[in-house]
């Protein structure tokens, strides 16, 4: 990784605005973790700027990791497949990793979502490789944050090669959020108006809410 734990931590605590007064913050574990996913290659439609799909194949929702998966193919802070498509910190694990001094997470979920065992297999007899698509997989460094704010416990991700806080661990900027939601709630009610008038604030505050819930989401990596 390209980003050490001091960096990272730095990062959080600028990011989550984290006190930082003595015996307000305590870290409990810090870990640089190496966690799986499944990226989907295919020669046919390969590029370095397309997106390509990448699934997440372990679990990590509680330390603060969202799975990547059909429904979410992003995370809000985590570089892993834009990374994984220009060969940056990408490809099966290399070495000691006790030398890394980084935990291998094991691998949890198949691309499928279900057991990870025929893909698994799949890999070690090399049978996919002469196949197109086929999924590979690939590691992908984090630092996984254990801390005690105010006494209450707290597990955030960081990105370990950008050192940029993933998902949950990133602060909501509430300003787009008001933003976003008053775009679709003026343009409801201005197409609605001439027909229902006054009536219209009720779909035009629905369509507010329902687009302050997604923005929401999005930001929390939800």
């Amino acid at each position: 990784p390209r980003a050490q734990q001091d960096l990272c931590w730095q990062a959080l605590v600028t990011e989550r605005r984290l006190p930082t007064e003595p015996g307000a913050t305590q870290i409990r574990r810090a870990r640089l973790l190496l966690v799986p996913f499944w990226r989907l290659v295919d020669e046919s439609r390969r590029s370095l700027t397309r997106p390509g799909e990448v699934v997440s194949a372990a679990d990590l929702s509680p330390v603060g990791l969202p799975c990547l998966n059909s429904r979410r193919r992003r995370i809000p802070g985590l570089d892993v497949e834009p990374r994984t498509r220009v060969g940056d910190a990408m490809g099966r694990l290399e070495g000691d990793p006790a030398a890394l001094q980084a935990e291998v997470v094991d691998v949890m979920i198949g691309p499928d979502g279900g057991s990870p065992r025929a893909a698994l297999d799949k890999l070690a007899s090399e049978s996919g490789a002469a196949a197109r698509p086929w999924w590979q997989l690939v590691y992908y460094p984090v630092w996984s944050f254990h801390y005690i704010l105010f006494n209450k416990e707290q597990y955030h991700i960081v990105d370990a090669v950008t050192a940029r806080p993933v998902g949950p661990a990133r602060r909501v900027r509430w300003a787009l959020v008001v933003l976003g939601a008053i775009a679709p709630m003026l343009g409801v009610f201005v197409a609605l108006a001439p027909i229902a008038g006054a009536a219209a604030a009720l779909p035009a505050w629905l369509a507010g809410l329902v687009t302050m819930r997604l923005v929401l989401r999005s930001q929390r990596g939800g």
